[in-house]
C-alpha cells in the first residue's frame, strides 16, 4: 500500500470500504445463509476501527490493520477464481492505484512491486479510460436520476505479448458496485429534466455533467481474463467470410496471424490448395494457388492434375485430417503426397480435408512448421474447432479418430491391453465424477507399484551389417549396368560427356567396392536418379540404335524403386519373414501364458522382437497372487526364447538371405514401480534405481564378453545376463529343468562382462537351444500345463 492523490485523470475519488460493508452487513441482516458465521465478527472487527470506515485519503491509514483489511476485500472473490490462479485487483475508483491484486494480477498489470496498474500501449489505456468514464457515468445517472443502469463494463482489448510476437486478447470487467457518488461543487447544478431520452454517449455526458463536479468513494473491483482463444475464433471466422478472397495476399496473411495466434505458436505456414472441378475438368490457375503449400513445389506444378488426383483419391473415403507430428522418411513412403510436403523442408504437418456436403473435396487446409513435433493433438483438436463451417463435422471426425487410435493402440501396440484396462476405466470413472465438482480436473495418474519386471530379446545377428553389405551389392549392380551401356555408347557416337559421365561411375565404383558410407550412398543414389536418367533418356530418344541397350537397363531396376533393388530386397524380405514369424509365435505363446496369470506384455519389432513383461498383485487386485507366477513367467520365457531359435534356425535355409538369430534375457528379480506416460502412451519405470534397470537393458544387446572381442549374444543360445548370485541360481534350476525337459542343451557357461558405461559387475550364463526337433528328449510339454506344485518345487 502506498500514498496516492485523490485527483486522477480527472476523477476526484476516495477510497471507502464502507460500501461493501455496508453490503455485507445487509447479507447478515436479511439471514443469508451463512453470511452471519462468515461476516460478522469481521464486520465486528471493522466496527471498532471508525476510521476504517470513514473515505480515505492515504491508504497508509490501512497498514496497521492489513490483515483485516484484506480478509474484507477477499470475500469479493469465489474460491473457484483463486483456485484458478485469476486475474482480479481492488482500486481506487476509477483510478490505476490498486490496494489488493492476486498474484497473475501483479505479474501481469504491476511490475516491479509497483501499485499502480502499468497498460502495454497507449491505445489500451485509452479504451479502458473511457470504459472507466462511462461507468462512472452510469453511476451518476443511476444515483441522481434512478435510471436503471449497470454498475459493471466488461471490455476485450488486443495485446501484443512482446514475449512471443503473438496477439493476445484481454476481457477487463470493472465492477463499481460499490462505489458512491457525491456533487463536491456547490456552484454546479444538475439539469432538471434529464431523461432516459436524451444521450449516453460519454462526449455529450461530458459536457452536461463535468466529471470535476463529483466525488467518489468506495471501491473498484476489477477482473481480468485471457479470452484469446475466443477472439481469435471470432477473428478466423471472420476472415473466413472472404474465403472466396483466399487469394488475397492480405485477407489470408490476416488469416494466418489468426490462426498462429489461435494456436499459440508462431513458426507456422498456413496454405490452403483448392480444387476447382468442373464438368470434370480441373481449372488451374496461379493466383488461386500462391496460397498453396502444395503447388509450391515445382514437381506439383508440372503435373498438377495428377496430385489433384493423388489428393482426391487420398482423401475420397475419409473426413479425418491428418496429422504428423514428425514427417519423417518412413512415413513419406507411403504417399507420394507426403513426400511432396517432406522435400520442401516440412516436418510437423496438419492436413485437413475440406469438403461440401455431397463429399466433394473442394481443398485442403495445411498447416505446416519446418520444426519436428511443433504441431500436435491439441493444435489439431483447436483448429477444427476455429472453422465454423466444419467445427461440428470436423469435433466428430476428430472424436472417432481418437476412438481409432485407441483402439488401434490396444490391439497392435499394447498401450492399454485387457490386463490393466480396469485401472484406465477406474480413473476415467474418477475423472468424470471430479469434473462435476470441479471443471478444471486432471486425470488421476495411473501408477502400479511393486510389480516384477522380464525383459527378453530375439535379435537378427549382424543385420546393419546385412543391410549394408545389401545396399552395396545391389549400388555396384548398377553401376556396372551403368558402365555396360556408357561403353556401347561411347563406341557408337562421338560425345564427349559420356567419357566424363564414366569417369564418374568409375570413381563411384571404387568409392562403392570399399566402406560405404551412408552420405556416398546418397550422393550415388542422387547421381544415378539426375545425371544418368537425364542423359539415358535423351539418348534413348535421340538415338535410336541405343535403345535396346539403355532399355536393358532400365528393365534391370525396380519398377517402384527406380534402382536396382534384388539384394536388398532379399535382405528385407527375410527380416520380414522373420519378424512375421516370431510375432506368430509370441501371439500364440503369450495367450496361453496370460491365462496363467494376468500381466501386462509390450512388444517392439524391429530387426527381431523385445518384448517386456510386468506382473504383480496390483497390476490384478482381484485375483490372489503368489510369486509362483513369476517363476512360471521367467520359465515361460526361456522356453519361448527356445523356440523361437528353433523356429529361425529351420527358417535359416528356406530364407532368401539366411539369417541367423540371438536370445537375451536381462534377469531382475527386485520389484519396481511403473507409471503410465500419457505423452509416449506406455508404461514407463519409476525412481532413480529402477532406470537403472531401463539403462541395462539399452546397454546389453551388445555387449562383449570381458577381455574378449567376442558378444555375448550368439546363434542357437540363449544369454542371461544378472548382478545378484540369488539370479544366477533361481535361472540355473530353470535351465536345469529345462535341459531334461530337451528344450537346451550342454553345459551352461559362465561368463565376465565387460564394464558398460556407468554399469560394471555384471555377469551372464550362457546355454545352448537344442536344436534337433526329432530327438526323443524333446517332449511337447507347454510349460502352461504344469501344475503349481510342479513350479514351486522349482
Amino acid at each position: 500500500m502506498q500514498n496516492t492523490q485523490p485527483v486522477q485523470n480527472g476523477f476526484n475519488s476516495l477510497l471507502s470500504i464502507k460500501p461493501l460493508v455496508s453490503v455485507l452487513s445487509q447479507m447478515i441482516t436479511e439471514g443469508k445463509p451463512g453470511a452471519k458465521n462468515l461476516y460478522d465478527s469481521l464486520i465486528k472487527k471493522i466496527e471498532q476501527e471508525p476510521e476504517l470506515l470513514n473515505p480515505i485519503k492515504d491508504v497508509s491509514v490501512l497498514l496497521p490493520h492489513k490483515e483485516v483489511i484484506e480478509t474484507l476485500l477477499s470475500t469479493i472473490f469465489p474460491p473457484t477464481t483463486v483456485a484458478n490462479n485469476g486475474m482480479y485487483a481492488i482500486s481506487f475508483p476509477f483510478r490505476s492505484d490498486t490496494i489488493f491484486a492476486s498474484p497473475a494480477f501483479k505479474e501481469e498489470f504491476l511490475p516491479g512491486g509497483s501499485y499502480s496498474i502499468t497498460l502495454p500501449d497507449s491505445k489500451t489505456n485509452y479504451s479502458i479510460a473511457k470504459a472507466s468514464l462511462s461507468l462512472a457515468y452510469n453511476i451518476i445517472l443511476k444515483k441522481f436520476y434512478s435510471w436503471d443502469l449497470a454498475a459493471e463494463a466488461s471490455s476485450v482489448h488486443r495485446v501484443n505479448d512482446t514475449g512471443t510476437g503473438l496477439v493476445r486478447y484481454l476481457d477487463l470487467h470493472l465492477n463499481a458496485r460499490f462505489v458512491d457518488v457525491e456533487i463536491i461543487n456547490k456552484d454546479f447544478e444538475l439539469p432538471a429534466n434529464y431523461s432516459v431520452n436524451q444521450s449516453l454517449n460519454v462526449d455529450e455526458l461530458k459536457k452536461t455533467f463535468p466529471i470535476e463536479n463529483f466525488l467518489f468513494t468506495g471501491i473498484v473491483v476489477i477482473e481480468v481474463e485471457d479470452v484469446t482463444s475466443e477472439e481469435a475464433i471470432s477473428e478466423i471466422k471472420n476472415s473466413l467470410l472472404n474465403i472466396d478472397a483466399f487469394s488475397n495476399v492480405t485477407v489470408f496473411d490476416e488469416l494466418q496471424k489468426h490462426i498462429q495466434t489461435f494456436l499459440s505458436i508462431s513458426n507456422v505456414n498456413v496454405g490452403i490448395t483448392p480444387f476447382f472441378k468442373i464438368n470434370d475438368i480441373y481449372l488451374f490457375s496461379d493466383i488461386h494457388y500462391k496460397n498453396s503449400i502444395l503447388f509450391q513445389n515445382k514437381e506439383v506444378k508440372k503435373d498438377k492434375e495428377f496430385y489433384s488426383d493423388l489428393c482426391q483419391d487420398f482423401f475420397k473415403k475419409t473426413n479425418d485430417p491428418l496429422l504428423f507430428q514428425n514427417l519423417s522418411e518412413q512415413q513419406i513412403k507411403q504417399n507420394k503426397l507426403f513426400e511432396i510436403y517432406y522435400q520442401q523442408g516440412i516436418r510437423s504437418l496438419i492436413l485437413c480435408p475440406l469438403k461440401c456436403d455431397d463429399g466433394k473435396l473442394v481443398g485442403i487446409l495445411e498447416i505446416a512448421s519446418e520444426e519436428s513435433q511443433l504441431l500436435r493433438y491439441k493444435h489439431l483438436s483447436k483448429i477444427l474447432s476455429a472453422i465454423p463451417l466444419f467445427t461440428l463435422a470436423m469435433e466428430k471426425s476428430i472424436e472417432n479418430l481418437v476412438l481409432q487410435i485407441d483402439k488401434t493402440i490396444k490391439e497392435h501396440f499394447t498401450a492399454i491391453q485387457p490386463a490393466v484396462e480396469w485401472k484406465f476405466t477406474e480413473a476415467a470413472f474418477q475423472f468424470l465424477q471430479r469434473r462435476l465438482e470441479y471443471e478444471m480436473a486432471k486425470l488421476p495418474s495411473i501408477t502400479f507399484s511393486d510389480v516384477y519386471p522380464l525383459y527378453a530379446a530375439i535379435d537378427v545377428k549382424n543385420s546393419s551389417l546385412e543391410r549394408n553389405n545389401a545396399i552395396q551389392l545391389d549400388l555396384l549392380a548398377q553401376l556396372n549396368e551403368v558402365t555396360d551401356v556408357l561403353d556401347v555408347c561411347i563406341s557408337k557416337i562421338n560425345f564427349s560427356l559420356l567419357k566424363e559421365i564414366r569417369y564418374k561411375v568409375e570413381k563411384f565404383i571404387v568409392a562403392a567396392s570399399d566402406n560405404l558410407l551412408s552420405d556416398d550412398e546418397l550422393i550415388i543414389y542422387d547421381f544415378l536418379e539426375k545425371d544418368v536418367t537425364s542423359l539415358f533418356n535423351h539418348l534413348h530418344q535421340t538415338k535410336p540404335e541405343l535403345r535396346p541397350y539403355i532399355d536393358t537397363y532400365y528393365s534391370s531396376l525396380d519398377p517402384q524403386k527406380n534402382i536396382i533393388y534384388h539384394h536388398r530386397k532379399n535382405y528385407e524380405e527375410s527380416i520380414t519373414r522373420i519378424n512375421d514369424a516370431l510375432d506368430r509365435l509370441m501371439d500364440k505363446e503369450q495367450a496361453i501364458a496370460q491365462q496363467i496369470y494376468p500381466h501386462y506384455f509390450e512388444r517392439y519389432i524391429t530387426d527381431g522382437i523385445e518384448f517386456n513383461i510386468y506382473i504383480g498383485q496390483n497390476l490384478a487386485p482381484h485375483k490372489a497372487f503368489n510369486e509362483m507366477y513369476v517363476n512360471n513367467l521367467k520359465m515361460w520365457q526361456i522356453m519361448v526364447l527356445a523356440k523361437a531359435a528353433r523356429v529361425t534356425h529351420t527358417m535359416e535355409s528356406k530364407l532368401a538371405l539366411p539369417m541367423q538369430t540371438t536370445q537375451l534375457i536381462l534377469a531382475h528379480c527386485i520389484p519396481l514401480s511403473i507409471s503410465f506416460r500419457r505423452k509416449e502412451r506406455k508404461f514407463d519405470v519409476d525412481g532413480a534405481y529402477n532406470i537403472r534397470y531401463e539403462i541395462v537393458k539399452k546397454r546389453i544387446d551388445k555387449v562383449h564378453i570381458k577381455d574378449s572381442e567376442e558378444r555375448l549374444t550368439q546363434p542357437g543360445k540363449i544369454a542371461i545376463v544378472y548382478s545378484q548370485q540369488k539370479e544366477l541360481n533361481e535361472y540355473l534350476e530353470y535351465i536345469d529343468y529345462l535341459q531334461h525337459e530337451g528344450w537346451l542343451t550342454g553345459e551352461p557357461e559362465h561368463l565376465e562382462l565387460e564394464e558398460l558405461q556407468g554399469i560394471s559387475g555384471m555377469k551372464a550364463i550362457r546355454i545352448a537351444v537344442n536344436m534337433d526337433a526329432e530327438s526323443p528328449a524333446i517332449k511337447q510339454v507347454e510349460l502352461s500345463k504344469l501344475t503349481s506344485q510342479q513350479l514351486l518345487r522349482k
